[in-house]
């Protein structure tokens, strides 16, 4: 599941992050992972501007609540389009509000892949059949390659063409209550 807009209040409360892009290209056939080998000056950077970028955050409201839900029918598994470089940032996060239990793991962007395809790689490699996000375009992406998901509801990812894999949510028990009901 993404962070940002599913478990985390976007910047100003406002999700313009969303993108209503469709046309995506196919996932590359190789994939660069980053690893040690930038600069630690580089470093020292990328981590200041992801915490400026990131501080004041809170969680949405009820998102504790479905946590346990969802946690009742699956481990979730964080896979966020934010850098690597704010791995131990997330962690800290999701440690101060309590957050940090509900996950089996949590996976930034370590790659040169767009947020779409970076989690369409993750879920493939991973064998995830789901995803919960709240951007329409990842989800139409998603969708049309396999991966039923789950997309919270904003204005700004309201009215596209998604395909029926794609399954509108209010409150994260929703999505709990789809999976349990299906069985799955």
């Amino acid at each position: 599941m993404d962070l940002d807009g599913v478990i985390c209040t976007p910047f100003l409360g406002t999700n313009i992050a969303i993108s209503r892009k469709l046309a995506l290209p196919p996932l590359p056939g190789q994939v660069r992972e980053f690893g040690g080998e930038q600069r630690r000056a580089y470093h020292r950077l990328r981590r200041r501007w992801e915490m400026v970028r990131y501080m004041g955050r809170r969680p949405l409201p009820g998102i504790r609540e479905g946590l346990e839900a969802l946690a009742s029918v699956r481990r979730p598994v964080l896979v966020t389009g934010r850098s690597w470089f704010a791995r131990h940032l997330i962690q800290r996060w999701l440690e101060r509000y309590e957050l940090a239990r509900f996950f089996a793991d949590v996976l930034p962007n370590n790659t040169d892949l767009s947020t779409p395809h970076f989690k369409l790689w993750t879920a493939q490699r991973l064998g995830h059949r789901e995803h919960v996000d709240d951007d329409g375009s990842v989800a139409y992406y998603l969708a049309h390659n396999g991966i039923r998901v789950f997309l919270r509801d904003w204005p700004r990812n309201r009215g596209l063409p998604y395909p029926r894999e794609v399954t509108v949510y209010h409150r994260l028990e929703e999505v709990a209550e789809v999976l349990s009901a299906a069985g799955a």
